[in-house]
């Protein structure tokens, strides 16, 4: 998968450039897709130049567009920074529910959540630690979505599990989610070998299913 990973994927589930110009200028969809193309096309510039040094001016000659289109949608590039952001954490949320329903076990949700967790974050790539290490930034806008996220994924593990196994303290599963979150910035950060990659799948897996369903194997 190339830089623009699973954003590029899901925006282009949306229709991406080629709905764009089908609706034609007065078609109802065209100012979802004109946010979603510059969305898009600000992936490779924010990873290739990082943040600071972006410019409105990249975004409205990568997504081809006027200055008055961009503020149409869009008041600066955090703007667009946060969707994208908010984007990518909706369809990781998704995947996860999708999920609860074929995965059988707790345990074998779990593992399997992992499994998505890291293979999503390595495929986005370089645009996904940008977005976490600005989300943890306590004066960011993306931080409120990163807590709103964490609210997310702890309401989703308590309704997937506490059915079946027994309540825990929601700093449990707070930490557990920590843990996943730290793992993924640390092998984005140097590069990891896809070996180290997989161990710590199988390491973040023992460690969930050890926590929350003691005696699985």
């Amino acid at each position: 998968m190339d830089e623009h990973g699973a954003v590029r994927a899901v925006f282009e589930d949306l229709g991406g450039y080629g709905a764009l110009a089908r609706q034609g200028s007065d078609g109802p969809l065209v100012g979802h897709l004109q946010r979603t193309n510059i969305q898009l096309a600000a992936i490779p510039v924010f990873t290739r130049k990082g943040l600071e040094d972006v410019t409105v001016g990249d975004l409205l000659e990568a997504a081809q567009v006027s200055r008055r289109t961009f503020y149409k949608y869009f008041a600066n590039k955090m703007e667009v920074l946060e969707g994208i952001y908010q984007t990518a954490v909706q369809l990781l949320l998704a995947r996860f529910r999708e999920m609860q329903s074929v995965a059988g076990s707790p345990a074998a949700w779990l593992r399997a959540m992992v499994e998505r967790f890291f293979d999503y974050h390595l495929a986005v790539g370089p645009i996904i630690r940008m977005m976490q290490e600005e989300a943890l930034r306590a004066g960011s806008p993306l931080a409120a979505h990163r807590r709103h996220a964490h609210e997310e994924m702890l309401r989703l593990l308590i309704e997937r599990l506490e059915p079946e196994l027994q309540p825990r303290d929601p700093l449990v599963y707070r930490a557990l989610i920590w843990a996943l979150e730290s793992t993924s910035l640390d092998l984005l950060g140097r590069n990891a070998s896809r070996e180290e990659i997989e161990r710590a799948k199988a390491v973040l897996g023992d460690l969930l299913i050890a926590s929350l369903c003691p005696g699985s194997t």
